[in-house]
């Protein structure tokens, strides 16, 4: 899966290439946005400035995450729909803003997930 990721151009932003179904199946804005989140890492980050290990942290935590969903559904989500509300690891306000040709909403907590902030944030 990270060479799937890699594939593409390095500039890509990495939360928007999570959501191409051709190059990860099943992973959609809600998952995007929780697995970043565990991965400490934006959605706002060029693929080629991550690591493989971190590529591989983001795509374990998006599988793990969904793993457990289906098991059991809760509200425990660390930031998706949670803008403006202090994150759950440091406090700092989630931040979201349109990522993407489909301008899907991206969360993200500028502190403590690696990655640029989108101009005008």
């Amino acid at each position: 899966m990270v060479a799937n990721l890699r594939h593409g151009s390095p500039r890509r932003e990495l939360g928007d290439a999570l959501l191409d179904q051709r190059v990860v199946a099943g992973v959609g804005n809600i998952w995007k946005a929780e697995s970043l989140w565990h991965a400490r890492l934006s959605p706002r980050l060029p693929v080629g400035e991550a690591s493989d290990d971190e590529l591989e942290s983001v795509l374990h935590e998006a599988s793990r995450l969904m793993r457990a969903a289906v098991e059991r559904w809760s509200d425990g989500r660390a930031v998706y729909k949670r803008a403006g509300r202090p994150c759950r690891r440091c406090g700092e306000p989630i931040r979201s803003r349109g990522q993407g040709d489909a301008n899907r909403t991206a969360y993200w907590c500028p502190r403590c997930q690696r990655g640029e902030e989108p101009p005008g944030a």
